[in-house]
């Protein structure tokens, strides 16, 4: 089933302007090199749309994951991280600044609907496609190598310290059983190190869990494992909402599969 108004499709439809302004939200700092623990790294310049890199990412994820709804869509203690059927598939040239990604996953009676937004639930066959190329696109963005999130600078605290072997901001399209229900969304990938523990959690090695506001926000991951990150939303505001934008989409899929990496690089990286 698919519920929603025609309100909330109108916040979503393709104005360049709001999607615009929906890379500004996610991808909020430009990111900035990664300095150490990894044996092969390549330069992240700030400002640069992609990195060069001799080669291609593919991999597929699976073990998808429902994380929270509308409310609190990072769930960070777990309680509201729902098992689904599904996988994502993803290829990333970053040299050519290019990328493709599309998930299918299915809610069952066990997981219930994605709460997209407040008046919006989705249920049964959801299939998302993320496609980019930074020549086209000035907003959108191909990254490899980077640390994420927590302190870093590069994005907001909304994870804590993450490396990734790469990462993108671009432009997504959604369907629910069918019919495209999101033109257009901006939206957020990651292929990391693991930060969600057996039950779903961010948790430190004592058993703390993370939240944006502590001190610490360092010590989440495990960089022995690996999962994939899927993350779109609006830009309107909602006070209501955590982050408070009117609707959010999180998924994430505990099992990753390389199938293609590029020269030189290593999953996992050797820690220095």
């Amino acid at each position: 089933m698919i519920s929603h108004t025609n309100k909330s499709r109108a916040l979503l439809v393709g104005a360049p302007a709001i999607l615009a302004a929906g890379f500004m939200a996610v991808a909020m700092i430009a990111p900035q090199p990664r300095t150490a623990r990894a044996s092969q790294l390549e330069e992240v310049a700030g400002s640069a749309a992609h990195t060069e890199a001799n080669g291609t990412w593919r991999i597929k994820a699976t073990d998808a994951l429902i994380v929270g709804g509308y409310g609190d869509n990072f769930a960070y203690d777990g309680m509201n991280v729902r098992a689904v059927e599904g996988h994502a598939e993803m290829t990333v040239v970053a040299g050519e600044g290019k990328a493709k990604l599309e998930i299918e996953i299915k809610t069952n009676e066990d997981s219930g609907p994605i709460q997209f937004s407040s008046d919006e639930a989705w249920s049964g066959k959801i299939r998302i496609v993320q496609m980019i190329d930074t020549s086209e696109m000035d907003m959108a963005r191909i990254a490899e190598h980077i640390e994420l999130h927590g302190d870093t600078g590069n994005e907001a605290p909304v994870m804590p310290k993450i490396f990734s072997y790469f990462a993108t901001w671009g432009p997504s399209q959604i369907w629910v059983n069918g019919e495209e229900v999101i033109p257009m969304i901006g939206s957020h990938t990651m292929f990391s190190e693991r930060a969600r523990n057996a039950q779903g959690a961010v948790v430190d090695g004592s058993g703390k869990t993370y939240s944006p506001m502590a001190q610490e926000k360092s010590g989440f991951a495990d960089p022995s494992e690996t999962e994939f990150h899927f993350v779109a939303h609006t830009t309107q505001p909602d006070g209501n909402n955590f982050p408070p934008h009117t609707a959010w989409i999180h998924l994430n899929f505990a099992k990753v599969e390389v199938k293609e990496l590029p020269d030189g690089a290593q999953v996992p990286y050797e820690q220095q």
